[in-house]
């Protein structure tokens, strides 16, 4: 065989080897963010099994991916960095506004398909009602979450008060559970979270029964489940299957059996759903 002929020979294998070894796009991982509800390690332990379910029901690795802030969830999902993104709902809202996503189901947690916002303060600061809170600190979670801003902000606003002049200091802690430790230390007089963080917190040791609820907000849709705009479409009604499929497997009613947030299922949603969302924001001025 002359040597061209064999260089070629050789080049031929190689390429084809190469392509071989290469991964397939159903190879690669897909990655699921969340926004930041609770703190890293609860994070982690509540939904890394459900990507493994997820995972083993796709047959492709899906990752875990926790947003550094409730905005961040959507930077990286219009970057093409994060393919499919739990999104608390004014998150999920403010996210839709750039076209990117598309939402694909909605989480029942507790068998139920809306929660609600609170607001929190020590029983023995002499904080009773919202009333009572002129002049003091007050702990919000973050811009764009719904019960631990959004919509504790629309209830204020409709009681005729604007925090900015009605709180002596208004912080935003970043997470629920960090504004109930700011509000048991004292840093905030009172503070604004959803009603299933003092579950969650109790769970793990935290007083909580030293804490009063002062109100609590309308009720707010849980959580839009949302694939980038261009991921395959089969992968997306496999995933959206999966998801709402997930209370009739015995590997799905092992992740509602672990989940700490009483996840119950998903169904599938309409971005309609979110419209309230979208009017209690316009209340609060957002």
């Amino acid at each position: 065989m002359r040597g061209w002929a064999r260089t070629g020979l050789t080049l031929s294998i190689l390429l084809t080897a190469s392509i071989a070894l290469a991964p397939s796009p159903q190879a690669q991982e897909l990655k699921f963010g969340f926004t930041p509800v609770l703190g890293e390690a609860e994070m982690r332990a509540e939904f890394e099994p459900l990507m493994t379910y997820l995972s083993d029901v796709l047959a492709r690795k899906v990752g875990l991916y926790i947003a550094k802030d409730y905005g961040d969830l959507r930077t990286q999902m219009e970057s093409g960095a994060v393919d499919v993104g739990s999104f608390s709902p004014f998150a999920y809202v403010d996210a839709q506004r750039g076209g990117k996503i598309r939402i694909i189901a909605q989480s029942i947690l507790d068998r139920s398909a809306t929660y609600r916002g609170l607001i929190i303060a020590r029983k023995d600061s002499g904080v009773r009602t919202v009333g009572d809170l002129e002049g003091k600190r007050f702990a919000f979670v973050d811009p764009k979450s719904a019960s631990g801003y959004v919509y504790p902000r629309a209830m204020l606003v409709e009681k005729g008060v604007t925090p900015e002049r009605y709180f002596k200091e208004t912080i935003f802690a970043g997470g629920h559970d960090k504004v109930i430790a700011a509000v048991l230390d004292g840093r905030v007089d009172a503070g604004a979270i959803y009603d299933g963080a003092l579950g969650v917190a109790k769970a793990k040791g935290v007083a909580t029964d030293v804490l009063v609820v002062l109100s609590s907000t309308d009720p707010i849709p849980h959580d839009a489940i949302a694939v980038r705009l261009g991921l395959d479409d089969t992968l997306v009604r496999k995933l959206q299957a999966a998801l709402v499929d997930l209370d009739k497997s015995e590997a799905g009613r092992r992740v509602i059996a672990q989940s700490t947030k009483k996840l119950t299922g998903h169904v599938v949603a309409d971005d309609s759903v979110f419209d309230v969302v979208r009017r209690t924001a316009k209340i609060a001025g957002m």
